[in-house]
């Protein structure tokens, strides 16, 4: 059963990390720079764009994209935004479904695994979306700067690593 458990806390980690990924650069890209039409809770400052546009910005400047380059991927985020959006929904809502079902007095061991299969689905179409709009997205990048992306990808992904090593180096309460 703690085997169970272990890989289930990594299937949920790993699935919170990819979905806040999808959700970080989406709306990085997606919000720089406008003001977001009113979508955000940060409307009243300075146009509402204000705590998006970071992440999308350093990205734009570590690849040193031009203003073109960076209004075409603008665009691309912005044409599949709501349905991305659609998914994280899904995502948020299946996920406090399984929370639910986990946190319950009695615990439905078939109604969990088919809560996660669902999670999982959800991952998969996620997943596909992000594929198809990273394959735009490098359509508007030179190679160098798919190289520079994929180096940072790596350093994030080594960062991601080390923090997981760091938690499941934590002693147990029993130690």
């Amino acid at each position: 059963m703690k085997t169970l458990h272990k890989g289930f806390t990594a299937l949920v980690l790993l699935t919170a990390v990819a979905v806040g990924a999808t959700m970080v650069s989406g709306n990085a890209w997606a919000y720089r720079g406008g003001n977001g039409g009113g979508q955000c809770g940060c409307e009243g400052r300075d146009g509402g764009w204000k705590g998006h546009g970071q992440p999308g910005d350093r990205m734009a400047k570590a690849l040193d994209l031009t203003k073109e380059q960076t209004e075409q991927v603008k665009a691309i985020f912005l044409k599949h935004r709501d349905e991305t959006a659609s998914l994280r929904k899904a995502m948020m809502s299946e996920r406090r479904e399984l929370r639910t079902l986990t946190q319950a007095e009695k615990a439905d061991e078939a109604a969990i695994r088919e809560q996660a299969k669902k999670i999982a689905a959800t991952t998969g179409d996620l997943a596909v979306r992000r594929a198809s709009i990273a394959r735009e997205v490098r359509a508007v990048l030179t190679p160098e700067q798919i190289r520079k992306f994929r180096t940072l990808q790596e350093k994030r992904d080594r960062r991601i690593d080390g923090m997981m090593k760091r938690g499941q180096d934590w002693p147990s309460k029993g130690e």
